[in-house]
């Protein structure tokens, strides 16, 4: 399976160590999800999680088949999910006026 970036998905924590968080991914893959995702906060942030705890995460690098992964940036608007099929859409909130087929309201006084 090809982890592409900006890829979001749901990981299992398998290790906790001092470089992050360790996860298991769909079809028995690996990644990190690095301390430094926490900012200053991982050592108060490491011990929320446990082994076993499901994540969601986003691909931000894959490197010869390494993947780093972060939590902070799942909602990034600049990480595009390739497998998003709404990717292209620019703007989801309908034209009220359109969709209700309303003429210009004009108030008569």
């Amino acid at each position: 399976m090809k982890f592409p970036i900006g890829l979001r998905l749901n990981a299992k924590v398998n290790n906790i160590t001092k470089l992050g968080l360790f996860v298991t991914l769909p079809h028995h893959h690996h990644g990190l999800i690095f301390y430094k995702d926490f900012g200053d906060k991982w050592e108060s942030a490491r011990n929320k999680y446990s082994i076993g705890d499901e994540v969601r995460a986003v691909i931000i690098n894959n490197h010869q088949g390494k993947l780093s992964l972060s939590l902070s940036q799942v909602n990034n608007p600049d990480l595009i999910d390739p497998t998003n099929e709404f990717k292209d859409s620019k703007d989801f909130t309908p034209d009220v006026w359109e969709v209700f087929n309303i003429k210009e309201y004009t108030e008569e006084r």
